[in-house]
């Protein structure tokens, strides 16, 4: 056991979507999904030993019992119980928690790499991502950099280390927590929506074409399937009962003013998580004309991410 390690994961926002798990327990999802990992929207994690019990702290907060007793269940996949009695952890986002932002993404992945160092447990990436999976399903994919698979079966990997430098930017409407988890809206979605096997047949195909469009380096075909992803990953939680809405008024007007862009021949599609904030694919040609029409809507923050390698290792003594 090491006395102090230091990791940092990065944010990845989904083009093709994962949502909903065919095993809860397990989490295993119903279909593949891939990400993009991203600069400057991260989780940076530190484990060091303690003289005075353990202790979990986000964002400068000292986490509740619950959250606590979480985190210790997640690292016994590394250590003994006792092993864990006189640690610290300190965990800091960079963006929003929880509010549909992918912080749980960074934050299990980073908790996963920091802890697989500082316990001397030497875990591959590859088993890595089969324990950070079941802290938050989409962590697995911030282990890796640049546009990242997560298969059906469990296999994680990069597709394309180098993101065709796309640029993704992030549209930023609140800091605030979202009404409901995304964890209950997709167990929501999968038990009541009437689409929801429409979903699933559709991403699959998606992955399938969105693997070959990225083979190919057909850009306009990449961004068509991460924008009809998003729309139907929401579309399906509208039918759900009760219906999960987590779009605003205002996540739609700028989805529309993107859309608008590309009859203008711009490289500009929207892309959204469960939450509010709205996600732009981009590239660096058509960066200043998708900044210009985000002018009009003075949202909270607008934040510009490149491609990113995954998570890592910042220091370790």
């Amino acid at each position: 056991m090491k006395q102090i390690v230091t990791a940092r994961a990065p944010v990845n926002i989904a083009l093709i979507k994962y949502w909903g798990k065919e095993d809860e327990a397990k989490v295993i999802p119903f279909t593949g999904s891939l990400s993009l990992s991203v600069t400057e929207l991260y989780t940076t994690t530190t484990i060091k030993r303690s003289d005075h019990g353990f202790s979990f702290t986000l964002n400068g907060k000292k986490a509740t019992k619950s959250d606590a007793l979480k985190i210790k269940a997640f690292l016994s996949h590394f250590a003994q119980e006792h092993e864990l009695d006189d640690i610290c952890i300190i965990s800091e986002n960079t963006g929003p928690t929880a509010s549909g932002a992918a912080s749980s993404a960074s934050g299990f992945a980073a908790l996963a790499k920091a802890a697989n160092s500082f316990f001397e447990t030497n875990l591959s990436n590859e088993v890595l991502a089969n324990i950070t999976r079941l802290g938050s399903g989409s962590a697995c994919r911030s282990l890796f950099g640049g546009l990242v698979v997560w298969e059906k079966t469990g296999e994680v990997y990069t597709i394309r280390e180098d993101g065709f430098d796309f640029i993704m930017v992030f549209v930023l409407l609140t800091t605030q927590k979202k009404s409901i988890s995304s964890k209950q809206a997709m167990k929501n979605t999968v038990t009541t929506s009437p689409y929801y096997e429409t979903w699933v047949s559709k991403t699959t195909k998606d992955l399938i074409a969105m693997k070959h469009a990225i083979h190919v380096e057909d850009l306009k075909t990449i961004g068509e399937l991460a924008q009809s992803s998003a729309l139907a990953m929401h579309a399906s939680m509208l039918s759900a009962i009760p219906p999960t809405l987590f779009l605003t008024q205002q996540s739609i007007d700028i989805i529309h003013t993107i859309i608008d862009l590309q009859s203008e021949g711009e490289f500009a599609y929207p892309t959204m998580d469960a939450g509010m904030h709205v996600k732009i694919l981009t590239n660096a040609q058509s960066l200043p004309k998708v900044l210009e029409a985000l002018d009009v809507f003075k949202v909270k923050d607008v934040i510009v991410t490149r491609p990113e390698k995954g998570a890592h290792i910042l220091y370790e003594e």
